[in-house]
C-alpha cells in the first residue's frame, strides 16, 4: 500500500490510502504525521480509503475493527472466517501503540476526524457509529462519509480559520 498526505489546507490534513499498509509503510506514515503535528495548535484530519481492486469488496468488513482498542490484537484472526487479505504481523500492534501515545494530542487539538470510503456498504454500516468509534480511538469528534468534499467541509466547519 501507499499513501499520500495533502497539506494544501494546513492545518487540515487529507491522508489518502491505497490498499493496506505494510509495517514499514505504517511506521513511515506515523513519522510523517508526527512531523505534521509537531507544532502545537488545532488541526483536522480527513482520511480517504481507495481500495485496490483485490480489496474493493471485502464482505467481512462488519467483523473487523469495531472501535475497541482493547480488542485490537496483533493481526491474529481466529474468528472462523476467511479474510481476503493478509496483514503483515505487527501492523495492528504498531497502530495501537501509536494511537494510544497520540490520544492526548488528538483530544487536545483535533477539531474533527472524517473518514471517507467509496464502499457504500461500509459507509452505511459504520456511519451511525462513526462518531463513537472515532471518539474512542482518536479522542476527537468523528464522522464517516462516502464523499471527500463533504468530509472536508465537515472538518472545515469545525475550523473557523479555514472556512471560506
Amino acid at each position: 500500500m501507499s499513501y499520500m498526505i495533502d497539506e494544501s489546507m494546513k492545518p487540515l490534513y487529507v491522508l489518502r490510502f491505497y490498499g493496506y499498509l505494510s509495517l514499514e509503510n505504517m511506521k513511515q506514515l506515523f513519522a510523517d504525521v508526527d512531523t505534521l503535528l509537531s507544532p502545537s495548535g488545532k488541526f483536522g484530519v480527513v482520511t480517504v480509503y481507495k481500495p485496490t481492486d483485490d480489496h474493493e469488496k471485502d464482505e467481512d468488513f462488519e467483523k473487523d475493527f469495531d472501535g475497541d482498542l482493547d480488542k485490537l490484537e496483533d493481526d491474529e484472526h481466529d474468528d472462523g472466517h476467511e479474510h481476503k487479505y493478509e496483514r503483515e504481523p505487527g501492523v495492528a500492534r504498531t497502530f495501537k501503540s501509536w494511537i494510544v501515545a497520540k490520544r492526548e494530542r488528538f483530544g487536545q487539538d483535533c477539531v474533527g476526524y472524517a473518514m471517507v470510503s467509496s464502499d457504500s456498504k461500509f459507509v452505511s454500516f459504520y456511519k451511525p457509529l462513526a462518531n463513537k468509534i472515532i471518539s474512542r480511538m482518536y479522542n476527537c469528534p468523528g464522522a464517516m462519509f462516502d464523499n471527500e468534499e463533504e468530509a472536508v467541509i465537515w472538518v472545515k466547519e469545525r475550523m473557523p480559520q479555514l472556512v471560506g
